[in-house]
């Protein structure tokens, strides 16, 4: 859950970066999101656990930088989802952007203040069921941090069936209880679209 919406957040700033900080911003915002969007969530993990601190600590050697496992769990899990979540976010946004725009300027409001108070809230509801997606993706991904030595429900699986054997019973539990968890969650994401939704204007999932 973390991941998601700390993507959702970072992923507004970068989609309005993109679209609003100029050309050189862009070009750093769309590199980063090449990198994640284009690799494998476990190199990522890897690149941040590993790769970076060696690099910070060969160019400041008295630093000893190094990230905790779990830090570098949640903060790739974060940085990943919002590479996906700046792409919805600035699809939405640019789905309503020009007449809203106008709207708002028409009655005072600043290009800030109409962006703020006006088009953000509704691009936020058109990204819901991308949430949703970004959602169910993300809780699947979560095996992937046993690479770093953190347990999550698959790796207590694959202790269950090193002690019992009972390898059929395990694995389509954790399969049941993901099942379970993520469509919860997007049945949940699906009524709160179909309350909020605005009725002409949507992005595709």
């Amino acid at each position: 859950m973390f991941g998601v919406f700390a993507g959702l957040a970072f992923g507004i700033v970068l989609a309005l970066g993109d679209l609003y900080g100029g050309r050189i911003l862009s070009v750093i915002i769309r590199g980063y999101v090449e990198f994640f969007r284009g690799s494998p969530i476990i190199i990522q993990l890897f690149v941040f656990l590993y790769v970076l601190p060696a690099s910070i600590n060969y160019l400041v050697p008295s630093l000893h930088f190094q990230f905790d496992p779990l830090t570098v769990g949640f903060l790739v899990f974060g940085l990943n989802s919002a590479a996906y979540q700046k792409g919805y976010v600035k699809g939405a946004v640019e789905a309503i952007f020009e007449d809203q725009m106008t709207a708002g300027r028409s009655i005072g409001m600043s290009r800030p203040q109409t962006l703020w108070h006006v088009i953000l809230p509704q691009a936020l509801r058109i990204v819901i069921p991308a949430w949703s997606n970004e959602f169910c993706s993300i809780t699947k991904s979560t095996p992937a941090l046993l690479v770093l030595g953190i347990r999550d429900l698959t790796a207590a699986g694959m202790t269950i069936v090193g002690q019992t054997w009972r390898i059929l019973e395990t694995y389509s539990l954790i399969a049941l209880l993901y099942l379970i968890w993520i469509t919860a969650v997007t049945k949940i994401a699906d009524v709160v679209y179909e309350k909020k939704k605005i009725p002409g204007i949507e992005i595709s999932a």
